[in-house]
């Protein structure tokens, strides 16, 4: 039978590797925003070499297990920057090593997310904004950026949450987040409470994720009012 007592407390252990976890999630998502949207530029415009090298990139993080991904940036990255640099990054936590390996994954996603929204704006749009003597840069930042977030913003947001979910695998290569204080947890107690513990870690998440799906629903909404507003004044 399940010990619903020993849940709860389990539970309240666990609470407070959850800030890991988030930071985690967090710096991960502005990480792969940045770099996404550099990659979908370099698509968009069609960069010679560079935009050949962003789509077999984008193959390669999207048809490759997050694990293995994790694993070659843990084990690889510093035996490569030592070759070429000469320089020991061995020391650096696994919370770096972490935020680099799911930045560079979610990058891979948000830079398809970009591009998509980019191309669902129509361009008689922009030659609109140049008829009426904006800049590109004006034009982009008045009319085409606040189309695109309208569209982009829900993938951005279940892109969020899908990070948040996978995040559980840092445990893997040291990272004593919620997921690693788990594995720590069933260790002491040599497995007796293992179905209590993931329990524990399921309500967690489950709880987590529900947050920030209500969250991703009212900024889509937000913004989808203020955008109709702004069209209306237009």
């Amino acid at each position: 039978m399940i010990d619903f007592a020993k849940v709860v407390q389990l539970f309240i252990d666990l609470l407070p590797q959850l800030p890991v976890t988030l930071l985690l999630t967090i710096l991960s998502l502005l990480g792969g925003l940045v770099l996404g949207l550099v990659l979908a530029l370099v698509r968009i415009y069609r960069v010679p070499v560079l935009s050949q090298l962003v789509v077999v990139y984008v193959s390669f993080m999207r048809s490759t297990p997050m694990l293995v991904q994790l694993f070659l940036i843990f084990y690889g990255l510093p035996k490569i920057i030592q070759v070429i640099t000469g320089y020991d990054i061995q020391y650096w936590s696994s919370l770096t090593f972490s935020v680099l390996a799911f930045s560079l994954h979610c990058a891979a996603a948000m830079s398809e997310v970009y591009r998509s929204a980019y191309l669902a704006v129509p361009k008689a749009q922009l030659e609109a904004g140049y008829a009426v003597g904006m800049t590109y840069f004006q034009t982009l930042r008045r009319i085409l950026l606040p189309q695109m977030m309208r569209v982009a913003l829900p993938n951005i947001g279940n892109h969020s949450i899908t990070l948040f979910k996978e995040s559980t695998i840092a445990f893997t290569i040291g990272l004593v987040d919620v997921m690693g204080q788990a594995q720590i947890l069933i260790e002491r107690s040599y497995g007796i409470f293992l179905l209590e513990t993931y329990l524990a870690v399921s309500v967690i998440y489950w709880f987590c994720s529900m947050l920030m799906g209500r969250f991703v629903a009212y900024m889509n909404a937000r913004y989808a009012k203020r955008y109709k507003i702004m069209a209306g004044k237009a």
